[in-house]
């Protein structure tokens, strides 16, 4: 599975031309982070068809950065996250992008892109839901 990410400038409009660019492909995004410092931003997003966002993308002259991603399910309590991401840590598996999928059946579905994703799968072993 792949995350996209996309270097914009901190303007308004960047996130509606991306928005635009997948609505127009009929590409769902299904999950999205963002953040914007000092004149710049980073959006990440999931897709539901990545194949598709390329196109997309491509069509609308938007640079963007692919990077693998694992999905893994976290119980719903508080140091859940932490104890996840501290296994990556002290592996010294770097976390390059975290996107929230939400909370379903008492967990909650978090995305990572890291540094070395094999590794991050055999740390996280029953917490990962697909490969």
């Amino acid at each position: 599975m792949k995350a996209f990410v996309v270097a914009t400038e901190d303007r308004p409009g960047e996130l509606a031309r991306i928005g635009e660019a997948m609505g127009t492909a009929g590409v769902n995004i299904t999950a999205l982070a963002g953040l914007t410092g000092e004149g710049a931003g980073l959006i990440g997003f999931l897709v539901s068809d990545e194949a598709g966002a390329r196109g997309a993308l491509r069509a609308a002259e938007i640079e963007a950065k692919e990077v693998e991603v694992i999905r893994i399910a976290l119980a719903d309590y508080s140091d859940a996250l932490a104890k996840a991401t501290r296994k990556l840590a002290t592996a010294g598996v770097n976390i390059e992008l975290a996107l929230s999928t939400g909370i379903s059946h008492g967990k909650g579905g978090v995305v990572l892109a890291v540094s070395d994703p094999r590794r991050a799968r055999t740390l996280l072993g029953d917490l990962v839901v697909d490969a």
